[in-house]
């Protein structure tokens, strides 16, 4: 079987991990301190992390988008609470003001570009619901494979359940690979590899050759 794209993504992310800078570091310790902020608080949840800090390549002005994973009982129907949701909205506010105070940056820009309740979640799994219905489901799928989460006990917990059903992940990474494909030609995820490299470069250090070929053989797939 032909290696899928969202493979090489994977492949090619790990090896970008090697660059952590500390910033990196310093910011996936400030998610860590909302994750325990909101547990202390009675809030159990859990970020999975894009873009920059996803690569480790993170520099003292760099922003940072996430998806929050959180639990709601009023709307344990539904994927993702209404924005209205009172819930939802006391836990994304803070989330983001707990992690300004950790990261010591009120001005840091932190978005939050989706949700997905974890009740919702579990259930569908209890009743195996993979229907093309379900897009909740297949959006956890896609995040936990391409991003890089806070709170990985919690996050596994779930991410194995789903594992387990074999045939539904070639489904679900076939179904990704062609997101990523179309993103791929875009011209912020071109120029997002090419301000790594740069920020690799301005640390005095070498982006390898081997790291360069497989860089290039992702972007023309």
């Amino acid at each position: 079987m032909p290696e899928l794209l969202i493979d090489k993504y994977l492949a090619l992310k790990d090896k970008y991990r090697n660059y952590d800078t500390k910033h990196a570091l310093k910011l996936m310790q400030a998610f860590r301190y909302a994750v325990r902020h909101l547990a202390e608080k009675g809030y159990t949840v859990a970020f999975e992390m894009l873009g920059s800090i996803n690569f480790g390549i993170v520099d003292p002005h760099s922003d940072a988008d996430c998806i929050l994973y959180h639990y709601c009982e009023i709307h344990e129907s539904q994927g993702e609470c209404p924005p209205n949701c009172s819930n939802l909205s006391w836990v994304k506010k803070e989330a983001v003001e707990s992690v300004r105070r950790s990261f010591q940056n009120p001005r840091f820009s932190l978005e939050i570009l989706d949700t997905i309740n974890l009740r919702y979640l579990e259930d569908s799994l209890k009743r195996a619901d993979f229907s093309d219905e379900n897009e909740a489901i297949f959006r956890f799928f896609f995040y936990r494979s391409i991003g890089r989460p806070v709170n990985r006990p919690l996050v596994r917990l779930y991410f194995n359940q789903l594992l387990a059903h074999t045939e539904i992940v070639q489904k679900y990474k076939e179904r990704a690979s062609l997101m990523l494909a179309e993103y791929l030609h875009t011209t912020s995820h071109r120029y997002s590899f090419n301000k790594y490299n740069e920020r690799i470069l301005n640390r005095g250090l070498v982006v390898p050759e081997e790291l360069t070929s497989e860089l290039s053989g992702y972007l023309k797939a």
